[in-house]
């Protein structure tokens, strides 16, 4: 009896999936009012949903190959390191996993995670690779697949990265270059089974620990994603001063006025008859944080931005996007 009322006492978890989202969108617009109550009910007036929506969609594009990439890796290595065990629910979800789920994952993750991210993703895949060579009790495939494959292969990477790496420690970017020189360091170590005492403690455990250190992630990475347009808008000078610059987010713009909301949080309405001229700026948030390269490409380019045509933004060549007069 406890069988089938287990899955169904469950299903409560289920209805908590879309308040997450909704969630995430109302703390973006409480922190992009400046945490002032008026300001976030004005945001809410007028900020259209399938704006926040769209930001939210393409800030997290990269999770969901990330989360499920690494729970099948770590569910596989608690698998070939406790085989004979009754299976757990992470073991049973790998074992029920196709192929063809992680080949989609795979690609999903080379197209839209940024370089510097690859190397993690070259590791995952080898690690993948061998613990399932090893779960088909592939005996003649473990050392061409679990040793040499992950050595050859972490190689390659130091001499491609190595460049970058170097570049990352003077200027002392350490995150960067372990992100760049640790995974493949890593990857001949993850093809292989742990000891079986401490393999579902250790594999389950970091399962447990990212499930839980994950909304938090997420709610991290949205809070700095743009939802409104970043602009500079170019007033007309008052008697005896000069123009002045504005700086902020476009909030609505009517036949009167045009709404915004400054870098210091704060919601001002300009006449529209004052209004020299307006230049969409790419934001803070659109800047690259590091200048390192790998080879000629920024770490923090994506494949997918090399594929797509990407417009040059109004804010690299405009001086109002700099607060400055033209």
């Amino acid at each position: 009896m406890s069988g089938p009322d287990e899955p169904r006492n469950r299903q409560w978890a289920f209805t908590l999936l879309p308040a997450f989202p909704i969630l995430l969108l109302v703390l973006r617009l409480w922190e992009l009012s400046g945490q002032d109550l008026n300001t976030m009910l004005l945001l809410v007036q007028h900020v259209n949903a399938l704006e926040l929506a769209s930001s939210l969609v393409i800030s997290l594009l990269e999770t969901p190959p990330a989360l499920l990439l690494t729970g099948y890796v770590l569910g596989s290595l608690s698998l070939v390191s406790t085989e004979g065990s009754p299976p757990t629910r992470l073991e049973t979800a790998v074992e029920r996993t196709p192929d063809w789920a992680i080949t989609l994952m795979v690609m999903w993750s080379a197209v839209v995670w940024q370089l510097r991210f690859l190397p993690a993703l070259v590791m995952l895949v080898c690690a993948a690779v061998g613990l399932g060579v090893r779960r088909r009790g592939r005996q003649d495939l473990v050392t061409p697949v679990c040793v040499v494959l992950p050595i050859a292969v972490g190689v390659g990477e130091l001499l491609w990265f190595g460049p970058a790496i170097v570049e990352a420690l003077g200027l002392g970017d350490v995150p960067l270059a372990l992100l760049l020189g640790l995974p493949p360091l890593l990857g001949p170590l993850l093809t292989g089974p742990l000891p079986h005492l401490v393999a579902r403690p250790v594999t389950h455990g970091l399962v447990t620990i990212g499930a839980l250190v994950t909304p938090f992630l997420l709610m991290a990475m949205f809070l700095r994603v743009p939802v409104l347009p970043s602009v500079a808008v170019e007033l007309k000078p008052a008697s005896g001063q000069p123009g002045t610059i504005v700086l902020g987010n476009v909030v609505t713009v009517d036949d009167t006025m045009t709404t915004m909301l400054d870098d210091d949080r704060t919601v001002r309405f300009v006449a529209n008859d004052l209004i020299v001229a307006k230049s969409l700026c790419q934001g803070e948030q659109r800047i690259p944080y590091s200048p390192v390269r790998a080879r000629g490409w920024l770490v923090e380019t994506a494949a997918l931005e090399w594929l797509l045509t990407r417009k040059l933004p109004q804010g690299d060549t405009d001086p109002r996007c700099e607060g400055r007069l033209p």
